[in-house]
């Protein structure tokens, strides 16, 4: 017999994938740089932090070559005016510079394979990512977290990235069509989130959201709804009070 949920009650949870499930933003960083030299563009981690995470690879390509061709980008990656082709190359190399690099070595973000562990035994769990399907079914076989998430959306499967609320609205369509027995609404799915374009993304397609200050400070996630340093600790039954 399926589970029944009181209207009040946390019913599903999506979970971005780089910098929370994954310590995978340095490792992001090191591909996009290598792949930046290569048209001439530099950049510290820092500044990867403050204007490229949160978005997906092809807005970080679209703003890379913005930089190195001099047609903008201080507005974002949709009011770039490159060559979408070359956007293409540069990310299907980044990809690939990805992959060697995480045959190295990745590592989970503390506390996340336990939280996924015991939520998805309670609930249907998805992630809505900006990174490519590739790499998140790279990182997830090496955590051994393969197939506990329906639906992935990953930037293959949407035409506007994070803070665009399509990857969660497609998120919430996933996990309701899969378990109709739910009768699931936007505002029964928590986001866990680690930018400021995740969590407004998150907020327009309805979710309440979790901060997470593990890619940067605090202060950038203050329309979260809730805001913690970690997931050690937390549980699925204080996710469900903070909801409550």
């Amino acid at each position: 017999m399926p589970v029944r949920y009181t209207d009040s009650m946390l019913k599903a949870v999506v979970f971005d994938f780089d910098g929370v499930i994954v310590d995978s933003e340095p490792l992001h960083f090191r591909a996009f740089a290598r792949v930046a030299e290569s048209i001439g563009v530099t950049f510290d981690y820092d500044h990867y932090v403050q204007h490229m995470i949160g978005y997906d690879d092809r807005d970080v390509c679209r703003l890379l070559l913005a930089r190195a061709t001099g047609t903008g980008g201080d507005a974002g990656p949709d009011k770039c005016s490159v060559d979408e082709d070359h956007v293409c190359a540069l990310k299907d190399r980044k990809g690939k510079l990805f992959e060697q690099i995480v045959g190295d070595g990745v590592a989970a973000i503390p506390g996340a394979a336990r939280l996924i562990e015991t939520a998805s035994s309670q609930m249907p769990i998805a992630i809505s990512s900006g990174a490519t399907r590739a790499d998140i079914d790279l990182m997830l076989d090496a955590l051994g977290l393969t197939g506990r998430f329906d639906p992935i959306v990953s930037a293959d499967d949407v035409a506007r990235s994070k803070p665009d609320p399509e990857s969660y609205r497609q998120a919430v369509a996933g996990v309701a069509a899969g378990n109709p027995h739910l009768r699931l609404e936007p505002g029964d799915c928590l986001a866990i989130e680690d930018t400021a374009a995740g969590i407004e993304s998150a907020r327009g397609a309805g979710l309440w959201t979790l901060g997470l200050t593990t890619s940067g400070p605090a202060e950038r996630l203050t329309r979260a709804h809730r805001i913690a340093e970690s997931l050690e600790g937390l549980t699925v039954e204080r996710l469900q009070q903070w909801l409550s």
